[in-house]
């Protein structure tokens, strides 16, 4: 089943163009019938005027109107007609036929296109050779015309071949890239929910985090100082154990609030990471009952990743409370090629190679991990424990 081509004007260079190239057809003829050419007649010139006119009236008709494709071809073939008849009368008329290779070529089919600008060729060599009333209006001669009219327009029609091919070439080069540029979207829609997915994965796991390394360790503390109370005779400390309870569990309270809008740790709102630690560390000793001390070497700077350090020694030392049967957990705070803490206790120590797993020692790696520096756990049973995190940052050694 074959459809129309919607409704469109004549394909020319312009009626102002073509009329104008009419009308200097018909000057020129008449002015040769007048000089005495004779491949021209005076007595043609009525009948070239009454050809002219008809046309114009084509032009007019096929500039003027919307019209169908079919409409249009039958246009330029009695058009064409009218100027083969014209050219017999006088060969002046093959300028004006010359735009009969433009309107041709313009055809969407091929074949109303090659019929078109062979037809064109032809007629227009009968010009070439000045008529019939020309003494080179010979079959030799006009088939030597026809032959180069021919070849040019062979040439042509490769050229239109070779255009067509490069707009097809063109048009599936431009599908290529648009599928490409949807794959392209359709991976970065993907990489970006991948990338969604991944933040709101490690932002969980820095919240569980903080959870554990604070309120965690804080209901432990809170826990081990209830059975002590419990099993407490003196009234003044059971008191103090109480106290001691009630301090915790509000600190528990704060850190909660704090994990919960994903915020550092409060003790660095107001203080640096060695007043931090000292506080960290004075809350241990009161809570567990055992003895510590903290020393600082160099010149305190900020990190940028302080709130990382001070939960590990806040993990070590619950670890310390609660596993390694310590008498003392001691901290030591250096300053130089970056910020490195260490946090020693003289517990019962384990195998380090044995234990592999456990969310404390987890939680500390995948912290430092995540900050750019790193952790070492030295331990063997009977001999207590170190834990070392390094982080980037700070100043000097002074």
């Amino acid at each position: 089943m074959t459809h129309e081509a919607p409704p469109t004007r004549m394909r020319t260079l312009g009626l102002p163009v073509t009329l104008g190239l009419l009308g200097a057809s018909l000057v020129a003829a008449v002015v040769m019938a007048y000089a005495g050419v004779p491949i021209v007649s005076t007595a043609d010139l009525p009948l070239l005027g009454v050809l002219t006119a008809a046309m114009a009236a084509v032009r007019w008709a096929g500039a003027r109107t919307a019209i169908s494709e079919r409409a249009v071809t039958a246009l330029f073939w009695l058009n064409l007609v009218l100027a083969a008849a014209a050219i017999w009368l006088s060969p002046a008329f093959g300028l004006y036929l010359f735009v009969g290779y433009y309107e041709s070529g313009r055809f969407t089919a091929r074949s109303t296109r090659v019929a078109g600008i062979v037809a064109t060729a032809l007629v227009i060599a009968l010009a070439q050779v000045g008529g019939p009333r020309s003494l080179l209006f010979t079959p030799l001669v006009y088939a030597a015309f026809a032959a180069v009219n021919l070849a040019v327009t062979l040439l042509m029609l490769g050229l239109d071949r070779q255009r067509e091919r490069l707009f097809v070439t063109l048009a599936r080069t431009n599908d290529d890239l648009r599928a490409e540029q949807e794959r392209s979207a359709a991976l970065r829609d993907q990489l970006v929910a991948q990338a969604r997915e991944a933040g709101i994965a490690e932002e969980r796991s820095r919240v569980s985090r903080e959870i554990h390394d604070t309120v965690a360790q804080d209901l432990v503390a809170i826990i081990a100082q209830l059975d002590a109370a419990s099993d407490e005779t003196d009234a003044s400390a059971r008191d103090r154990r109480l106290a001691t309870v009630s301090t915790t569990a509000r600190a528990a309270l704060a850190e909660a609030r704090r994990a919960v809008r994903a915020l550092a740790s409060p003790r660095l709102d107001a203080a640096d990471l060695p007043l931090a630690l000292d506080d960290l560390l004075g809350s241990w000793r009161t809570a567990s009952g055992l003895d510590g001390e903290l020393r600082v070497t160099g010149v305190a700077a900020a990190s940028g990743r302080d709130d990382a350090l001070l939960r590990i020694v806040q993990e070590a030392l619950a670890n310390a409370a609660r596993h390694a049967r310590a008498s003392r957990a001691d901290v030591a705070l250096t300053y130089g090629d970056g910020v490195r803490v260490e946090v020693a206790d003289d517990g019962v120590g384990f195998d380090t190679d044995a234990v592999t797993r456990g969310f404390g020692l987890i939680g500390m790696r995948d912290r430092m991990a995540s900050v750019g520096g790193w952790l070492e756990v030295a331990s063997a049973p009977g001999e207590g424990t170190r834990v070392i995190a390094w982080v980037p940052g700070g100043r000097e050694h002074a």
